[in-house]
């Protein structure tokens, strides 16, 4: 009898989640409100600069469903796509150049 040590998802497929997209992650089973609603939880606010002596006030929340749909369109299991790595756009510009000469 061989061993699997694959990590098992803290979730079964058909509980209902709360999911981070920017992290990638799962925040948490859903909360019930009295009547029988989902409650919406929402995002903590950013700390942003004030443009004009104005805010801008967004109210975001988290998106939630099955597991087996959220995994699917936030990738949350499997491989993680590489950030693309910033250069200067001058850099990228003389690097082409450099390729064409």
């Amino acid at each position: 009898m061989t061993t699997d040590d694959t990590p098992k998802p803290a979730f079964r497929d058909d509980e209902l989640v709360y999911v981070d997209p920017d992290s990638r992650s799962v925040i948490g089973p859903i909360e019930w409100s009295k009547n029988g609603n989902p409650k919406s939880m929402p995002v903590p606010p950013k700390v942003t600069e004030e443009k004009g002596g104005r805010r801008r006030n967004e109210r975001k929340h988290y998106p939630w469903g099955t597991y087996r749909s959220m995994k699917h369109a936030f990738n949350l299991e499997g491989k993680q796509r590489k950030s693309a790595e910033g250069i200067p756009l001058e850099e990228a510009i003389a690097r082409t150049q450099k390729d064409l000469i």
